[in-house]
């Protein structure tokens, strides 16, 4: 199943509560199993990238699936393989342990299915994964699930909200006689994943960039965006989400307002927050770069209003070593 010898498989522990609280997204994994079923035709291989407890290689085999590969990384393939044979699934599905870009699979899917997003889908890796996957683990008529997704935004004022991003306002970041005043910017030059009241959004959303899993070969974006503010308020950041398509008839969301969503929502806050007022133009920006050294993604936001400019970048948020200027130009 691999190219090379090597155990892919991580020995340090897993995590894995974080495996049993994802079993319990019920709306998600609901979701997909009605979108395996619409899809998975008897006979079929099914293809699964980053399988955990193996829930949708199982729903997969149930629903007519001739063979199932699950790839997994994490040791928690192991938990995996012996729910499979609890459930009487064990002939079924072979458990790949690996990278899914290192892997290679002895024939392609009919059908490919992957979860593993940001709060915005995109992340680093995310085009890499799925774009191998393509070219080397689905056959060229194959499924993809999900379809698409949909990226979206709107303008925040939630001051509360924007408090969570500082942890340390109430030591003016003044703590055992050193000074963390550094810290501060960077949290808010960084994105927050967070659960998002509906109401706290400014202005209605917009879908700015939908992804076709198959056919879209640049998840990057860079929008310039105009909204009309709906209420006055504190413009304190903005939120970011996505709808998925998984199948023809089947979707979810992780919009604000949606307390099932195991996504939650991204929130991306702003040093100096804007006053708008209702019926008010503003202006947003927010772009999405990968690093040419790191490949790490980067992120820009930004709004115009009649108050002022707001500005903040991941990039500022994170550090760099006091040469790193000279090192990348030279």
């Amino acid at each position: 199943m691999r190219d090379n010898g090597t155990d892919l498989v991580k020995e340090e522990t897993v995590d894995y509560n974080y495996y049993f609280r994802l079993i319990k997204g019920k709306q998600r994994i609901l979701a997909f199993q009605s979108a395996l079923r619409s899809s998975v035709r008897a006979g079929d291989v099914v293809v699964e990238i980053g399988a955990g407890l193996g829930t949708y290689s199982f729903f997969a085999a149930q629903s007519g699936a001739k063979r199932v590969y699950a790839i997994e990384k994490e040791r928690v393939v192991q938990v995996a393989q012996e729910l499979a044979i609890r459930n009487g699934l064990a002939q079924q599905i072979t458990f790949v342990p690996g990278v899914s870009t290192e892997i290679v699979l002895p024939e392609k899917g009919d059908v490919l299915v992957l979860e593993d997003f940001s709060s915005l889908f995109v992340r680093r890796g995310i085009e890499e994964i799925v774009h191998d996957a393509l070219d080397r683990h689905l056959k060229e008529d194959g499924i993809v699930i999900p379809q698409s997704v949909t990226l979206c935004v709107a303008p925040v004022g939630d001051l509360a909200l924007w408090q969570t991003c500082l942890n340390l306002e109430d030591h003016s970041y003044k703590l055992y006689g050193l000074d963390f005043a550094l810290l501060r910017q960077m949290m808010l030059d960084s994105p927050h994943v967070r659960t998002i009241d509906g109401h706290a959004l400014l202005a209605e959303p917009i879908a700015f960039k939908t992804i076709d899993l198959k056919t879209t070969k640049n998840y990057l974006f860079d929008e310039v965006l105009v909204v009309k503010i709906d209420r006055s308020g504190t413009l304190y950041g903005l939120a970011g989400w996505f709808d998925l398509k998984l199948a023809n008839d089947v979707g979810i969301s992780n919009a604000p307002g949606n307390a099932e969503s195991t996504w939650n929502q991204v929130f991306f806050p702003f040093s100096n927050p804007l006053k708008v007022t209702q019926g008010e133009t503003v202006m947003l920006k927010l772009s999405c770069s990968r690093s040419s050294l790191t490949r790490d993604i980067w992120w820009t936001w930004q709004a115009s209003a009649a108050s002022g400019l707001a500005d903040n970048r991941s990039f500022q948020g994170v550090p760099l070593p006091r040469d790193f200027s000279a090192r990348t130009n030279g």
